[in-house]
């Protein structure tokens, strides 16, 4: 089972962080503020992501079983899920395999739309002796944040995961038929995800609905406070 941390009582909201994201490097800031407005607050690390232990395989597939196993163990069913950038992807993958279990997702600076010139951009940062020689301090991060070999085997699994989503990811006509409520958020200055693309994706679902957040870029921390949980609590407060 992933390794998860729990906090509050009431309906579950499950926080999913980004590619090589932790609970506790990313989710934590919004678990209690979210708790308190009467929730149980559940974070998961991803396989091979901090404390969880590494699966045979890292695809999106493993990633939504072993969400649903994660679900399914601890009884939270149905669920509210935030999810930053691939963890918005993860969420909505989810919500499509099991949708009667998710109430609602907010999807913030996640990429759904890949070109394979995008696709080969990232995937290269993901790629050990790049990083090694191009970005050592930001390895040195992600090496205390998961543990030097649970990295050099998560590493390249994530390098195919994204070097295949223009070929093997989502498509709009897998979503045409989706219930679930789903808010589209995204920064004006992000430099990930042009905000045309998220609104294309915001009207290519049944009961989606677009924030934008103004000076604002991809990064997390970015993501101001003040600005997001109103709207998070506006979103969850409407959900039937």
């Amino acid at each position: 089972m992933l390794h998860h941390k729990s906090i509050g009582s009431g309906p579950p909201v499950l926080l999913l962080p980004g590619m090589l994201g932790t609970v506790e490097s990313e989710m934590e800031r919004f678990a209690r503020p979210i708790a308190d407005m009467g929730y149980t607050v559940i974070g998961a690390d991803y396989p091979g992501h901090g404390e969880s232990e590494m699966t045979k395989s890292l695809t999106m597939r493993v990633i939504v079983e072993e969400i649903d196993r994660l679900l399914s163990g601890i009884h939270a069913d149905p669920v509210i899920i935030f999810g930053y950038s691939l963890g918005g992807y993860a969420g909505l993958s989810y919500a499509l395999k099991h949708p009667s279990r998710v109430v609602g997702l907010w999807m913030h600076a996640s990429k759904f739309y890949w070109s394979g010139e995008e696709a080969e951009s990232l995937a290269a940062d993901l790629d050990l002796e790049h990083l090694t020689e191009i970005d050592p301090e930001r390895l040195e991060q992600y090496r205390q944040r998961h543990g030097a070999e649970k990295l050099e085997a998560i590493l390249p699994w994530l390098n195919k995961l994204i070097s295949a989503m223009p070929d093997t990811g989502l498509t709009e006509t897998e979503l045409e038929d989706l219930e679930t409520p789903i808010v589209v958020s995204v920064g004006d200055r992000d430099e990930t995800i042009p905000v045309g693309e998220a609104c294309d994706l915001y009207r290519a679902l049944r009961r989606g609905q677009l924030c934008v957040f103004p000076d604002t870029s991809h990064s997390l921390a970015a993501l101001r406070d003040h600005v997001f949980l109103p709207a998070f609590r506006d979103f969850v407060n409407r959900l039937d």
